[in-house]
């Protein structure tokens, strides 16, 4: 049940990571949690991103009448609609990663001069890579299964879910602040 559940929670972890010391923000210091609206917005704002890059890395290895060719481009149209709205929650949450470090808190100092909608292309191509690179090529049908079974869901739902699975799983990087209802 352990790996299921490991397999289950990879997308909002694997954001999560991907995150980590990655993009800095100028922002009041660091808080204690991440607002779980934050990381429902971060997992909006990144599905067609890292759906790109599972698709770049999967080149060749998907069938051509798989779930990623036949419909991919429809799963990823309502997050990509949803992509303004989410990037504010998402720069947050990337923003608690900013300073911990010495890295970190030069990536703040360079990245917090500029405006916020400069910087999404980097975010962008960032989370695009590292997604890619943390990509097993034999485990490209496995995600294509996971993503089609996520498909059905409106983008609200399935960021609802990983948060919810994260907050369940006691994530302690980033540390998901309790619901609030």
């Amino acid at each position: 049940m352990t790996s299921l559940r490991t397999k289950v929670l990879a997308l909002g972890l694997g954001l999560a990571a991907l995150a980590q010391h990655q993009v800095a923000f100028a922002q009041a210091g660091a808080q204690a949690c991440i607002a779980q609206a934050d990381v429902s917005d971060a997992v909006v704002y990144a599905m067609p991103i890292l759906t790109k890059a599972v698709q770049t890395k999967c080149e060749g290895t998907l069938s051509s009448s798989g779930f990623m060719a036949r419909k991919g481009t429809a799963f990823v149209a309502p997050y990509l609609k949803q992509q303004p709205a989410a990037w504010p929650g998402a720069l947050r949450m990337l923003s608690q990663f900013a300073g911990t470090d010495k890295d970190g808190a030069e990536m703040m100092a360079m990245f917090g001069s500029l405006p916020a909608e400069t910087v999404r292309p980097l975010f962008d191509a960032i989370i695009e890579q590292k997604v890619a690179e943390e990509i097993k090529v034999a485990d490209c049908g496995k995600i294509e299964r996971g993503v089609e079974l996520l498909a059905p869901l409106p983008p609200e739902n399935v960021s609802g879910l990983v948060t919810f699975l994260m907050d369940l799983a006691k994530v302690d990087n980033p540390k998901i602040c309790p619901a609030t209802n």
